[in-house]
């Protein structure tokens, strides 16, 4: 593949893709624009090109001892979002880039340029993911689950992203659930809950979503539990030590965040309207179903590509390296395809490509982060992870707003006023019969009185005739 020309504006210009380009995603958007149409509203997407970025590795130990004498391989120009890398002493490609991060590159802005942007979309309705993809050992899991428990300023994209939703949600009306999983050799397993292990992903017939009902689902509270449960997962993470990284890890991890907000402040649905009716009985105003913002955020720490001959993996990690190059090559397979506009999506070739339909060609918008090292010794990696990132920045996401009217709110709203009514009408009822049950009792006392009285003035007439 020929690296992608810069545009005059530093950024990469990509090429349109038709909505038809994925059968997949078209599916979506037909289900899903039909669903407003139910709902009397437009749910029209906006198209959202992948954004990838790049972080460079600084040189470790290893390779300031073996490659002392020779140059990196890579040259970054982060000005102008480009990158070089090198065949040779005199010859080299440039290739362009959303945002080109130096090794020298913080925590902190890793996760503003790459994570905030889809963590704010996902806080306003969207779905979003955030992937990191690159060789074993060029910082990964650094990037995205550093906990930063002994450096605050080391924490990882999955810290600072629920800190930025937790920090902006109302517990009150709003809710955050997290699962964390890993994909190991080809199995979705619970990190949270070891036991449960090859757990069926389901994909909703009407929507096209993607959901794991038998994962661990936990609600969030604060930072500080979600912190624990990282550590929870990690421990049971599957990770071994090879050649090319002491802690290599062997699967897939992947943190689910779903995030339910109340959008009744902002968008409200007259339920019933100010009227009268043929019996002349107003009906009551002001009833309107809220609405409700349902999205999730996916980060997925892929297991790192290797080659055995390099890290010398062997007996079982030998069939752990095959399972995570065949999937990893199964998600290379899909964005070629929508990259080049391809009939044909290969979603179902692997479970890894099955969780992530909706990151890339779907509904989600994507935000991947490539990791490389500079070592020339890793070259053709570097250069294979590279031409991966190219090929996602040719990918383009229906990006739709996840907003539906919360009508079993609505419902439970209306009883307790009709319980309410209903309540009050008894009282009243009873009301008007104790005033009844008070004035025939009146009645009768001054019915005594009356004859009483004209008891009396019939004597008092015969008296005084006499």
């Amino acid at each position: 593949m020929k690296p992608l020309a810069p545009s005059p504006t530093g950024l990469t210009s990509a090429p349109t893709r038709p909505k038809s380009a994925s059968p997949g995603s078209s599916a979506v958007q037909r289900r899903n624009s039909t669903s407003s149409q139910k709902n009397g509203k437009d749910d029209s997407g906006v198209p959202g090109r992948v954004r990838v970025a790049v972080r460079l590795r600084p040189r470790n130990t290893e390779e300031l001892a073996a490659d002392a004498d020779f140059g990196d391989c890579v040259e970054l120009l982060p000005e102008l979002k480009r990158l070089k890398l090198r065949k040779n002493n005199w010859d080299c490609e440039t290739y362009q880039f959303d945002e080109v991060l130096t090794e020298t590159a913080s925590q902190k802005r890793v996760y503003e340029v790459v994570a905030k942007p889809v963590v704010e979309s996902v806080l306003e309705g969207y779905n979003g993911t955030v992937m990191a993809y690159g060789q074993t050992g060029t910082g990964k899991t650094f990037t995205l689950g550093r906990l930063g428990e002994e450096d605050c300023a080391n924490r990882g994209i999955m810290v600072r992203a629920l800190e930025d939703i937790l920090a902006d949600i109302s517990f009150e009306h709003d809710a955050v659930t997290v699962s964390y999983l890993q994909l190991y050799m080809e199995s979705v397993q619970d990190l949270l809950t070891p036991e449960r292990d090859n757990i069926a992903i389901v994909e909703d017939p009407k929507t096209g979503d993607v959901s794991l009902p038998g994962a661990t689902l936990v609600e969030l509270r604060d930072q500080k539990s979600f912190v624990e449960l990282l550590q929870t997962g990690e421990a049971n993470r599957f990770a071994a030590n090879t050649k090319l990284n002491t802690e290599s890890s062997r699967s897939h991890a992947i943190l689910l965040v779903n995030v339910k907000r109340s959008a009744k402040n902002k968008q409200e649905r007259d339920f019933a309207s100010h009227s009268e009716n043929g019996n002349g009985v107003h009906v009551s105003k002001g009833h309107r179903a809220p609405t409700i913002r349902k999205s999730k955020l996916l980060i997925v720490d892929l297991a790192g590509s290797e080659r055995v001959d390099k890290s010398g993996s062997e007996g079982h990690q030998l069939e752990e390296a095959k399972a995570i190059n065949l999937s990893l090559t199964a998600l290379g397979k899909c964005i070629n395809a929508l990259a080049e506009n391809s009939p044909h999506i290969p979603i179902r070739d692997s479970k890894l490509t099955r969780l992530l339909r909706d990151s890339f060609g779907g509904t989600a918008r994507t935000s991947l982060i490539i990791t490389i090292g500079p070592s020339p010794r890793h070259r053709g990696e570097t250069a294979s992870t590279i031409l991966f990132g190219q090929r996602a920045m040719r990918v383009e996401n229906m990006v739709k707003l996840k907003e539906e009217f919360d009508y079993k709110s609505l419902c439970r709203r209306l009883e307790a006023e009709l319980d309410k009514l209903i309540a009050e009408n008894e009282r009243q009822a009873q009301a008007i019969l104790d005033g009844e049950e008070d004035m025939q009792r009146k009645l009768e006392e001054a019915s005594i009185c009356v004859a009483e009285a004209e008891s009396k003035f019939a004597a008092a007439s015969e008296v005084s005739s006499c």
